[in-house]
């Protein structure tokens, strides 16, 4: 185990309210992480209301219901595909098995 003991002659006290909440530790903020407070700033466009997420919610959701749409019906025409494809095949061995049971029996008559 590599465990770190800190004496507490390096211990540097730090308040509350300059903690980094999202961090695991207790690591004091930089200047650069407090944003102004005054209702705006240059970094507010990282910031989106409840009704701008909501709407961009909608929007997302109206696009993944037209893509499953879209996807459910090009799988139905996959299998509609298939299966004509199948009754082709089907149409084709029955022709063949038809000449080669008739060419067996004729080679079996001789």
């Amino acid at each position: 185990m590599n465990n770190k003991i800190i004496p507490l002659t390096n211990y540097k006290p730090i308040l509350p309210e300059d903690m980094d909440s999202f961090n695991s530790g207790t690591i004091k903020k930089s200047s650069s992480d407090h944003y102004n407070n005054d209702g705006g700033g240059s970094d507010m466009d990282k910031y989106a209301t409840k009704e701008e997420l909501k709407h961009t919610q909608e929007l997302l959701s109206e696009k993944i219901d037209h893509r499953s749409d879209v996807i459910e019906e090009k799988i139905t025409n996959l299998k509609a595909q298939i299966e004509s494809s199948n009754k082709i095949l089907y149409w084709i061995l029955g022709i063949f098995g038809a000449i080669f049971t008739s060419l067996l029996v004729a080679l079996l008559t001789k």
